[in-house]
C-alpha cells in the first residue's frame, strides 16, 4: 500500500483504503488493478461496434495484422462506427432521462439559437429530432455509410442531447449541500442512499425519520446529488469513494436505485449489510425499523470521522443566481465530472481549481469534482450536477460575456451520456476538454474530420489517448 496516494489524495480515504486491505476486501480499486491492462483494440476504437454476428473483428493498430473486418471494414470505419455508438448510446440515456423531450420539437432558448443553427447546418440540417436516434441504429446496423456521415451524425447526436436538456430548463431556487466524512460522524442509525431515488420516497422517509433520536436516523448519500426537501441529501463521500465508505461498517443500511454499481451490492452481501431497493416498495417505516436492528446488531467500529470535515455549498440553479457568481472576474472556466480510478481520486479538479484561480478565473464546477472543491474548501461556483455547464453557456450567451468563458473541462465521464453532452456543447462552438481518454486514436483520419467539422462550427474538442495530466489539461484550456 505504499503508493496508496496514487489513489485518493484523501488522508481519510487513505486510512480506510488500508483498512480494507487488511481485512481482506476486494473493492474497485483491485477490480480496476486486475483489469490491466485494459482492452487496447478498444481503447484505440479498432474493435468493431456494429455487432454483426460475425466477429468481433480487431484492427492490429500496427499494421503487422489484420487491417480489416471479415466485411471488409477499415480502421476508418470502425473508429468512426464506434464514435457514433457510444453517441447513440448517450442520446439514448438522456431520452430516457427526459422523455417528453423527445416527442415534442427541439425549441432553444433564444441565447443559444443562433448557435444552434449553425452548429446544425454545418452537420447536415436545420433540426434535430427523435428520428436521429433512428437513422443512427440504422446506420449501426451493418457497414455502408462513409466514416464522414458517420462523424457527422455522431455530432448530431451531441446537438440533440443539448437540445433535449434545453427542453427541460427551469428556473428552481438555489439548494445548499454538504459533503465529507464528518456526516458520518458520532452516534447515529446511517442509511446509505445512492442509485436513482425517486424524489417521492426521500421526501417520505425524511418525514419518517425527522424527530427521532438516542440514536437518531441520517440518511447520507454515496456521492448521488439527490434532492431533499430545500436543500440536497448530505453527501457523505464522492462516487469514487462509495465503496471505501462501505468498508469501514458504519453504514447501517443501503438504499440503492436504479443504476447502483453492482460491486457496491456484492460489498453489501459479504459484509451482510442490509440492501433495500427502492422498487421493492418497502415502506418508509419498514426501512426505519431494519436500520435500526442493523443498528442493534453492529460491532464496534473504530471508524471516527471528525466532525469538522464537512465541506459546505450552495448550488446554484437559477440563471440569476449562475450570473450573479459569473459577473466577476474577465476569465471564466468550468471544471466538473465524475470520479475516475484513471487518476489519484482529488487530484485533477483540486489542482486545476487552485492553479485557474491562480490565473485569475472564475472557476464553477459540478459532479464529484464540485465535491472534491468543498471538502478543500476552495472558492468556487457550484453548478448543478447534470445541466450545470449548459446553464452557465446560457447564462454568458445571454449576457454577452460568452468570451470570457476559456473552457470547459470534463475530468471524468461516468456514462456515455456525459460524453455525449460534451460532444454537444463542442459542436455549439465552444472549447471543451475531455481528461479520459476517448477511443479515436486508431484512426487519424477520424480525428481530423471531427475535428474540422467542429471547428467549422468554431468548436474545439481536446482529447488524450492517456489520461491527462493536470499540466496538459491547463495548456488545452489556457494556452492553445
Amino acid at each position: 500500500m505504499e503508493t496508496i496516494h496514487f489513489k485518493t489524495v484523501d488522508p481519510v480515504s487513505q486510512e480506510l483504503l488500508r483498512y480494507a486491505s487488511r481485512k481482506g476486501m476486494c473493492l474497485n480499486w483491485e477490480r480496476y488493478e486486475k483489469q490491466q491492462p485494459q482492452d487496447g483494440f478498444l481503447r484505440l476504437g479498432l474493435s468493431c461496434p456494429y455487432g454483426c454476428m460475425q466477429g468481433p473483428c480487431r484492427i492490429d493498430p500496427f499494421g503487422r495484422g489484420a487491417q480489416n473486418g471479415i466485411c471488409g471494414l477499415d480502421r476508418d470505419g470502425m473508429v468512426a462506427a464506434l464514435l457514433l455508438r457510444l453517441a447513440l448510446k448517450g442520446a439514448l440515456e438522456t431520452a430516457a432521462e427526459y422523455p417528453g423531450a423527445c416527442d415534442a420539437k427541439i425549441v432553444w432558448s433564444a441565447p443559444l439559437a443562433s448557435r444552434a443553427a449553425a452548429a446544425l447546418q454545418q452537420a447536415g440540417g436545420d433540426s434535430v429530432s427523435h428520428a436521429d436516434i433512428l437513422e443512427s441504429a440504422l446506420l449501426l446496423s451493418r457497414p455502408s455509410a462513409t466514416p464522414e456521415a458517420l462523424v457527422r451524425q455522431a455530432i448530431r447526436l451531441g446537438l440533440l442531447n443539448i437540445g433535449l436538456r434545453e427542453q427541460r430548463r427551469a428556473d428552481a431556487a438555489a439548494r445548499d449541500v454538504c459533503v465529507g466524512y464528518g456526516l458520518l460522524a458520532g452516534e447515529a442509525i446511517r442509511i446509505g442512499v445512492t442509485g436513482r431515488i425517486p424524489r417521492a420516497i426521500i421526501e417520505t422517509l425524511l418525514k419518517e425519520t425527522a424527530g427521532l433520536n438516542h440514536p437518531e436516523v441520517r440518511l447520507v448519500s454515496l456521492g448521488d446529488w439527490i434532492p431533499a426537501g430545500e436543500e440536497f441529501l448530505p453527501i457523505a463521500c464522492t462516487t469514487g469513494e462509495a465503496e471505501t465508505v462501505l468498508s469501514s461498517g458504519i453504514l447501517n443500511l443501503i438504499l440503492a436505485g436504479d443504476g447502483t454499481d453492482p460491486g457496491i451490492l456484492a460489498l453489501c452481501g459479504k459484509l451482510n449489510l442490509t440492501v433495500v431497493s427502492h422498487a421493492k416498495n418497502a415502506e418508509a417505516a419498514e426501512i426505519v425499523k431494519r436500520a435500526r436492528g442493523a443498528y442493534d446488531r453492529r460491532v464496534e467500529n473504530t471508524f471516527t470521522p471528525d466532525t469538522a470535515m464537512i465541506g459546505k455549498g450552495r448550488v446554484s440553479l437559477a440563471a440569476t443566481e449562475v450570473e450573479a457568481f459569473l459577473k466577476g472576474r474577465s476569465r471564466i472556466a468550468l471544471l466538473g465530472g465524475a470520479d475516475t480510478l484513471f487518476q489519484s481520486l482529488g487530484h485533477l479538479p483540486v489542482e486545476l481549481a487552485k492553479a485557474l484561480r491562480g490565473e485569475d478565473h472564475d472557476v464553477a464546477s459540478w459532479g464529484d469534482a464540485a465535491l472534491w472543491m468543498m471538502k478543500q474548501d476552495l472558492s468556487v461556483g457550484i453548478l448543478d450536477a447534470e445541466d450545470g455547464p449548459l446553464t452557465a453557456v446560457r447564462v454568458l450567451a445571454e449576457t454577452g460575456r460568452l468570451p470570457a468563458l476559456k473552457g470547459i473541462c470534463f475530468t471524468g465521464l461516468r456514462n456515455a451520456r456525459e460524453f455525449t453532452f460534451a460532444l454537444g456543447l463542442a459542436a455549439l462552438g465552444l472549447k471543451v476538454l475531455v481528461a479520459t481518454p476517448l477511443p479515436l486514436w486508431g484512426s487519424e483520419k477520424v480525428r481530423t474530420k471531427l475535428r474540422e467539422n467542429l471547428t467549422a462550427a468554431g468548436g474545439v474538442l481536446t482529447h488524450f489517448d492517456h489520461p491527462a495530466q493536470a499540466d496538459e489539461i491547463l495548456d488545452g484550456l489556457l494556452r492553445s
